[in-house]
Protein backbone atom coordinates (compact mmCIF):
# COMPACT_ATOMS: atom_id res chain seq x y z
CA UNK A 1 0.00 0.00 0.00
CA UNK A 2 1.01 3.64 -0.36
CA UNK A 3 0.02 6.82 1.45
CA UNK A 4 -0.45 10.04 -0.54
CA UNK A 5 -0.42 13.18 1.59
CA UNK A 6 -3.38 15.52 1.10
CA UNK A 7 -1.80 18.96 1.41
CA UNK A 8 -4.20 21.82 2.09
CA UNK A 9 -2.35 24.27 -0.17
CA UNK A 10 -2.42 21.84 -3.10
CA UNK A 11 -5.86 20.23 -2.65
CA UNK A 12 -7.84 22.79 -0.63
CA UNK A 13 -11.30 21.47 -1.56
CA UNK A 14 -10.45 17.90 -0.60
CA UNK A 15 -8.73 18.98 2.62
CA UNK A 16 -11.76 21.09 3.51
CA UNK A 17 -14.12 18.17 2.83
CA UNK A 18 -12.01 15.88 5.04
CA UNK A 19 -11.95 18.50 7.80
CA UNK A 20 -15.75 18.54 7.61
CA UNK A 21 -15.79 14.90 8.68
CA UNK A 22 -14.40 16.02 12.06
CA UNK A 23 -17.36 18.27 12.87
CA UNK A 24 -19.53 16.60 15.50
CA UNK A 25 -23.23 17.29 15.86
CA UNK A 26 -23.00 17.88 19.62
CA UNK A 27 -19.62 19.23 20.83
CA UNK A 28 -20.75 18.98 24.46
CA UNK A 29 -20.58 15.17 24.17
CA UNK A 30 -16.91 14.98 23.15
CA UNK A 31 -14.82 12.95 25.57
CA UNK A 32 -17.85 11.44 27.33
CA UNK A 33 -19.25 7.93 27.46
CA UNK A 34 -18.36 4.51 28.82
CA UNK A 35 -16.34 3.62 25.70
CA UNK A 36 -13.82 6.47 26.08
CA UNK A 37 -10.36 4.90 26.02
CA UNK A 38 -8.49 7.64 27.89
CA UNK A 39 -9.78 10.58 29.90
CA UNK A 40 -8.88 14.06 28.71
CA UNK A 41 -10.62 17.31 28.80
CA UNK A 42 -12.57 19.22 28.59
CA UNK A 43 -12.55 19.78 24.83
CA UNK A 44 -15.21 20.88 22.36
CA UNK A 45 -13.78 20.63 18.84
CA UNK A 46 -11.45 18.57 16.67
CA UNK A 47 -9.10 20.05 14.07
CA UNK A 48 -7.61 18.23 11.11
CA UNK A 49 -3.81 18.50 11.04
CA UNK A 50 -2.72 15.92 8.44
CA UNK A 51 -4.47 13.69 5.92
CA UNK A 52 -3.43 10.94 3.56
CA UNK A 53 -5.17 9.07 0.76
CA UNK A 54 -4.65 5.31 1.14
CA UNK A 55 -3.76 3.55 -2.11
CA UNK A 56 -4.16 -0.21 -1.80
CA UNK A 57 -4.91 -1.52 -5.34
CA UNK A 58 -5.64 -5.12 -4.36
CA UNK A 59 -8.07 -4.21 -1.59
CA UNK A 60 -9.64 -1.47 -3.68
CA UNK A 61 -10.32 -4.01 -6.46
CA UNK A 62 -11.95 -6.36 -3.91
CA UNK A 63 -14.07 -3.50 -2.64
CA UNK A 64 -15.17 -2.38 -6.11
CA UNK A 65 -16.20 -5.96 -6.90
CA UNK A 66 -18.22 -6.03 -3.66
CA UNK A 67 -19.87 -2.70 -4.52
CA UNK A 68 -20.88 -4.10 -7.90
CA UNK A 69 -22.32 -7.20 -6.22
CA UNK A 70 -24.28 -5.18 -3.66
CA UNK A 71 -25.51 -2.87 -6.42
CA UNK A 72 -26.76 -5.85 -8.43
CA UNK A 73 -28.63 -7.22 -5.43
CA UNK A 74 -30.14 -3.80 -4.72
CA UNK A 75 -31.40 -3.67 -8.30
CA UNK A 76 -33.08 -7.06 -7.80
CA UNK A 77 -34.77 -5.71 -4.67
CA UNK A 78 -36.00 -2.65 -6.54
CA UNK A 79 -37.46 -4.83 -9.30
CA UNK A 80 -39.43 -6.79 -6.68
CA UNK A 81 -40.79 -3.59 -5.16
CA UNK A 82 -38.61 -3.46 -2.04
CA UNK A 83 -38.03 0.15 -1.05
CA UNK A 84 -34.71 1.70 -0.10
CA UNK A 85 -34.13 1.08 3.62
CA UNK A 86 -34.85 3.89 6.10
CA UNK A 87 -32.16 5.43 8.26
CA UNK A 88 -29.31 5.75 5.79
CA UNK A 89 -26.82 8.49 6.69
CA UNK A 90 -26.58 11.52 4.45
CA UNK A 91 -23.73 11.30 1.92
CA UNK A 92 -20.66 13.27 3.03
CA UNK A 93 -20.25 16.50 1.11
CA UNK A 94 -17.47 16.75 -1.43
CA UNK A 95 -17.19 13.05 -2.31
CA UNK A 96 -18.68 10.98 -5.16
CA UNK A 97 -20.57 7.80 -4.29
CA UNK A 98 -21.97 4.67 -5.92
CA UNK A 99 -25.63 5.32 -5.13
CA UNK A 100 -26.86 1.94 -6.39
CA UNK A 101 -25.06 0.25 -3.49
CA UNK A 102 -25.94 2.98 -0.96
CA UNK A 103 -22.25 3.75 -0.60
CA UNK A 104 -21.31 6.15 2.17
CA UNK A 105 -18.17 7.52 3.85
CA UNK A 106 -18.07 6.46 7.52
CA UNK A 107 -15.48 6.68 10.28
CA UNK A 108 -13.45 4.17 12.28
CA UNK A 109 -11.22 5.37 15.12
CA UNK A 110 -8.11 3.49 16.17
CA UNK A 111 -4.87 3.66 18.13
CA UNK A 112 -1.32 4.26 16.85
CA UNK A 113 -0.47 0.71 17.91
CA UNK A 114 -3.06 -0.84 15.57
CA UNK A 115 -2.96 1.67 12.73
CA UNK A 116 -0.17 0.24 10.59
CA UNK A 117 -1.80 -3.20 10.52
CA UNK A 118 -5.13 -1.64 9.50
CA UNK A 119 -3.47 0.33 6.71
CA UNK A 120 -1.79 -2.80 5.38
CA UNK A 121 -4.57 -5.35 5.92
CA UNK A 122 -7.81 -3.40 6.09
CA UNK A 123 -10.64 -3.84 8.59
CA UNK A 124 -11.37 -7.45 9.46
CA UNK A 125 -14.73 -8.55 10.87
CA UNK A 126 -13.11 -11.69 12.33
CA UNK A 127 -11.39 -9.53 14.96
CA UNK A 128 -14.70 -8.09 16.18
CA UNK A 129 -14.75 -7.39 19.91
CA UNK A 130 -10.96 -7.55 20.38
CA UNK A 131 -10.57 -3.86 21.27
CA UNK A 132 -14.20 -2.94 21.95
CA UNK A 133 -17.50 -4.68 22.47
CA UNK A 134 -19.67 -6.44 19.91
CA UNK A 135 -23.13 -5.53 21.12
CA UNK A 136 -24.58 -5.49 17.61
CA UNK A 137 -22.89 -8.56 16.16
CA UNK A 138 -19.41 -9.74 15.28
CA UNK A 139 -18.78 -7.24 12.52
CA UNK A 140 -16.92 -4.07 11.59
CA UNK A 141 -18.20 -1.03 13.52
CA UNK A 142 -18.32 2.43 11.96
CA UNK A 143 -19.90 5.78 12.78
CA UNK A 144 -21.28 8.82 10.99
CA UNK A 145 -20.30 11.18 13.83
CA UNK A 146 -16.67 11.61 14.85
CA UNK A 147 -17.84 12.06 18.43
CA UNK A 148 -18.38 8.30 18.50
CA UNK A 149 -15.07 7.26 16.93
CA UNK A 150 -13.22 9.75 19.15
CA UNK A 151 -14.09 7.47 22.08
CA UNK A 152 -11.88 4.70 20.69
CA UNK A 153 -8.70 6.58 19.81
CA UNK A 154 -5.52 7.12 21.81
CA UNK A 155 -2.88 9.79 21.50
CA UNK A 156 0.25 9.72 19.35
CA UNK A 157 2.28 12.29 21.31
CA UNK A 158 5.48 12.79 19.30
CA UNK A 159 7.60 11.68 16.38
CA UNK A 160 9.66 8.52 16.88
CA UNK A 161 12.24 7.82 14.18
CA UNK A 162 12.30 4.12 15.12
CA UNK A 163 8.55 3.70 14.57
CA UNK A 164 7.57 1.92 11.31
CA UNK A 165 4.28 3.83 11.38
CA UNK A 166 6.01 7.17 11.72
CA UNK A 167 8.42 6.35 8.91
CA UNK A 168 5.39 5.73 6.69
CA UNK A 169 3.54 8.87 7.72
CA UNK A 170 6.24 11.41 8.52
CA UNK A 171 9.46 10.01 7.05
CA UNK A 172 9.55 12.33 4.04
CA UNK A 173 9.61 16.09 3.77
CA UNK A 174 5.91 16.61 3.05
CA UNK A 175 4.29 15.98 6.45
CA UNK A 176 5.72 16.68 9.90
CA UNK A 177 4.37 15.10 13.07
CA UNK A 178 2.30 17.87 14.73
CA UNK A 179 2.42 16.30 18.20
CA UNK A 180 -0.50 15.00 20.26
CA UNK A 181 -2.55 13.68 17.35
CA UNK A 182 -5.30 11.07 17.10
CA UNK A 183 -6.16 8.92 14.10
CA UNK A 184 -9.42 8.07 12.38
CA UNK A 185 -10.00 6.21 9.11
CA UNK A 186 -12.54 7.57 6.64
CA UNK A 187 -13.92 4.45 4.96
CA UNK A 188 -16.05 3.87 1.92
CA UNK A 189 -18.81 1.45 2.90
CA UNK A 190 -21.37 -0.38 0.76
CA UNK A 191 -24.35 -0.28 3.12
CA UNK A 192 -26.76 -1.80 0.61
CA UNK A 193 -30.07 -2.84 2.21
CA UNK A 194 -29.78 -2.22 5.95
CA UNK A 195 -31.70 -3.58 8.90
CA UNK A 196 -32.32 -1.29 11.87
CA UNK A 197 -32.45 -2.17 15.56
CA UNK A 198 -32.45 -0.53 18.97
CA UNK A 199 -31.56 -3.72 20.81
CA UNK A 200 -28.28 -5.43 21.61
CA UNK A 201 -27.34 -9.09 21.72
CA UNK A 202 -28.13 -12.20 19.74
CA UNK A 203 -31.87 -11.86 20.40
CA UNK A 204 -32.10 -8.39 18.80
CA UNK A 205 -35.07 -7.81 16.52
CA UNK A 206 -35.59 -5.46 13.59
CA UNK A 207 -37.31 -2.12 14.14
CA UNK A 208 -39.08 -2.56 10.82
CA UNK A 209 -40.95 -5.86 10.94
CA UNK A 210 -39.90 -7.23 14.32
CA UNK A 211 -38.11 -10.29 12.94
CA UNK A 212 -34.86 -11.61 14.50
CA UNK A 213 -31.68 -10.04 13.12
CA UNK A 214 -29.36 -12.95 14.00
CA UNK A 215 -31.45 -16.11 13.50
CA UNK A 216 -28.44 -18.40 13.04
CA UNK A 217 -25.18 -16.71 14.08
CA UNK A 218 -23.90 -13.40 15.50
CA UNK A 219 -21.64 -13.17 12.42
CA UNK A 220 -24.37 -13.09 9.76
CA UNK A 221 -27.45 -10.93 9.35
CA UNK A 222 -30.87 -12.36 8.67
CA UNK A 223 -32.33 -12.88 5.21
CA UNK A 224 -34.45 -10.02 3.87
CA UNK A 225 -38.08 -11.10 4.35
CA UNK A 226 -40.07 -12.12 1.27
CA UNK A 227 -37.10 -12.48 -1.10
CA UNK A 228 -36.49 -15.72 -3.01
CA UNK A 229 -33.84 -16.96 -3.42
CA UNK A 230 -32.45 -15.89 -0.03
CA UNK A 231 -30.71 -12.53 0.12
CA UNK A 232 -29.22 -11.33 3.41
CA UNK A 233 -29.20 -7.79 4.73
CA UNK A 234 -25.96 -6.04 3.81
CA UNK A 235 -25.53 -3.96 6.97
CA UNK A 236 -26.99 -3.13 10.36
CA UNK A 237 -27.93 0.32 11.68
CA UNK A 238 -28.01 0.62 15.47
CA UNK A 239 -30.58 3.39 15.89
CA UNK A 240 -30.97 5.90 18.70
CA UNK A 241 -33.30 4.82 21.48
CA UNK A 242 -33.27 1.68 23.55
CA UNK A 243 -29.62 0.68 23.97
CA UNK A 244 -28.21 3.78 22.21
CA UNK A 245 -28.62 7.29 23.56
CA UNK A 246 -26.11 9.51 21.75
CA UNK A 247 -24.61 8.12 18.52
CA UNK A 248 -25.82 5.71 15.88
CA UNK A 249 -23.53 2.89 14.80
CA UNK A 250 -23.20 1.04 11.51
CA UNK A 251 -22.05 -2.58 11.31
CA UNK A 252 -21.05 -4.65 8.29
CA UNK A 253 -20.14 -8.31 8.43
CA UNK A 254 -17.98 -8.64 5.33
CA UNK A 255 -14.61 -6.91 5.19
CA UNK A 256 -14.91 -6.50 1.42
CA UNK A 257 -17.81 -4.09 1.98
CA UNK A 258 -15.40 -1.58 3.57
CA UNK A 259 -12.45 0.27 2.02
CA UNK A 260 -10.41 2.67 4.20
CA UNK A 261 -9.78 5.52 1.76
CA UNK A 262 -8.36 8.31 3.92
CA UNK A 263 -6.38 8.54 7.12
CA UNK A 264 -6.97 11.66 9.20
CA UNK A 265 -4.72 12.91 12.00
CA UNK A 266 -6.42 15.44 14.26
CA UNK A 267 -5.95 17.31 17.49
CA UNK A 268 -8.39 18.08 20.29
CA UNK A 269 -9.16 21.68 21.22
CA UNK A 270 -11.05 23.46 23.94
CA UNK A 271 -12.13 26.56 22.07
CA UNK A 272 -8.88 27.79 20.52
CA UNK A 273 -6.61 26.07 23.06
CA UNK A 274 -4.86 22.86 22.05
CA UNK A 275 -5.45 20.05 24.52
CA UNK A 276 -2.17 18.42 25.63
Amino acid sequence: FALRAVVSSEQPDLFRALAGLLVTQDPSQLGKGKDVQQRFGPYDNLKLRCAWRIDHPARQAQYQAAVSGVGAEMEKLRRTGVQNPPGLPAPARGFPFAQGANERLLLHGTSPERLLDLLANGLNERFSGVNAGSAFGDGIYLAEDVGKTDQYVSADPRYDASSPLHRQLYGGNTVRHPGDVFYVLACRVALGHSVRTQHTGEDACAMDGGHPIFPVTFRELAPIPGITPTMHYHSLIAELGGAIQRYREFVVFKGTYVYPEYLLAYQRYDGSALLR
